[in-house]
């Protein structure tokens, strides 16, 4: 009985649903809103984005990677979107337009990260502001507003199936999708063996430079994608559009138990990842806290969740080295 409660415990995304489980009896206490309608809304609504794009994001940040490049892939995607529709332009086209440009993204940095071997970090901050600067030259300061949504989109962002949005329907069956491809399809699970180790991943004959390019390339496509998601949550979209969420995508997945240390995490713990912290954002909101110390409190759940992963890291290292001599 203890090593089954140990082992499951042991499981990186049961701390994080427990936690989430605690703050949302905490929240329902402090404000018995959160537990109505509207109050489940605020919580499902509030994540989709986020919980859209780390999907994403898990899969390159388990190869030890980062994308910071998705903010503003999201917010060009959402505006294009509205831009194309108020030209005239069909929904075939439209997805066309931003499919491809969610690829160029993705395959300008997996081909920088993969084959030339330049750091995650530099290349994807420098694309988010390359994106970011054709963004802002492109849109010339034009807001997209509510006439000028897709019907379509605007249906999928008012509307939902009891207390779920139909945007958090499609987030969990992306998760879903995701989740089971990663655990059983081969090439998935090459993603975790280069995260735990490069070197040895490229000797047992895995084409990193290949599996690497690909996971930025479907990063680049669901950054655009998303773009659908964040103009039906918000059905408006201007240059300021996505900015800033590439760090709270980062935050829930490491929250989530998505290893920055690379080989480990799941996109099931992301989206709890993206959950808890939601919710916590609620919570102290009810509790009478400011916006700065919402976001002081999230930044110290992250470094939080950051050294118990460099704990973990060094706890589990050792004992496999011993595994290995005996």
């Amino acid at each position: 009985m203890n090593a089954f409660i140990n082992k499951f415990f042991a499981i990186r995304e049961v701390p994080v649903f427990i936690a989430l489980v605690i703050v949302f009896i905490v929240t329902s206490i402090a404000n018995p809103a959160i537990l109505s309608r509207s109050g489940a809304l605020d919580i499902f609504l509030g994540v989709t984005v986020v919980a859209f794009l780390a999907v994403g994001q898990s899969l390159v940040i388990v190869m030890k990677y980062i994308d910071l490049s998705v903010s503003s892939t999201i917010g060009f995607s959402a505006w294009l979107i509205g831009k194309s529709t108020a030209d005239g332009h069909g929904l075939a086209y439209t997805l066309t337009l931003i499919t491809i440009m969610g690829l160029a993204v993705g395959a300008t940095n997996g081909f920088l990260v993969g084959y030339m071997k330049l750091p995650s970090l530099v290349v994807t901050l420098s694309t988010m502001y390359i994106v970011r600067g054709l963004f802002s030259q492109i849109s010339s300061g034009r807001t997209i507003v509510a006439t000028e949504v897709p019907k379509p989109i605007a249906y999928i962002g008012l509307n939902s199936f009891t207390v779920i949005p139909y945007m958090f329907i499609i987030v969990i069956a992306l998760v879903l999708i995701s989740g089971n491809i990663l655990h059983r399809l081969r090439p998935a699970r090459d993603l975790y063996a280069i995260g735990s180790n490069l070197p040895a991943a490229g000797l047992a004959g895995i084409p990193v430079a290949r599996r690497t390019f690909v996971a930025f390339l479907i990063n680049g496509l669901l950054a655009s994608v998303g773009g659908i998601i964040l103009l039906s949550r918000f059905n408006a979209a201007d240059t300021n559009s996505g900015m800033g969420l590439e760090l709270n995508v980062i935050a829930a997945c490491v929250v989530g138990g998505v290893a920055m240390a690379g080989g480990v995490g799941t996109v099931y713990g992301a989206l709890i990842g993206a959950l808890l912290l939601q919710s916590i954002t609620l919570a102290l909101g009810a509790l009478g806290v400011g916006q700065f110390w919402q976001q002081a409190v999230n930044g110290l759940l992250l470094i939080l969740a950051i050294s118990l992963d460099r704990y973990l890291t060094l706890r589990v290292k050792p004992t496999t080295i011993l595994r290995v001599k005996s």
